[in-house]
């Protein structure tokens, strides 16, 4: 009997060891990525002023990064952001003419 109830131990343990290894690489694979039409609308809603339209004007991935070019063409303002995998916005230029 109790070779019985040993063996059952075993299957048990093998099942539940296997389901943890699945749930926790199922878990680590999981990415905080944006897509570049979501960075591009996180820019603009970072420099929306008072009906102010800002306009894209280039965005390149590198680093995986987004770099976005924008204008708001209001003020004569224009420069370059950095959104990352996070979201995390960084601005990298910025002028007014």
């Amino acid at each position: 009997m109790w070779q019985q109830n040993h063996k059952s131990v075993k299957i048990y343990f093998k099942i539940y060891l296997i389901l943890a290894v699945f749930l926790l690489a199922g878990c680590s694979s999981i990415q905080n990525v944006i897509s570049e039409d979501e960075a591009k609308q996180m820019v603009l809603d970072h420099h929306f002023k008072h009906n102010s339209k800002t306009e894209i004007r280039s965005v390149e991935l590198k680093n995986n990064k987004y770099f976005i070019a924008w204008e708001i063409k209001d003020n004569c303002e224009l420069g370059k952001d950095s959104v990352n995998k996070k979201g995390e916005i960084e601005m990298i230029e910025a002028s007014i003419c």
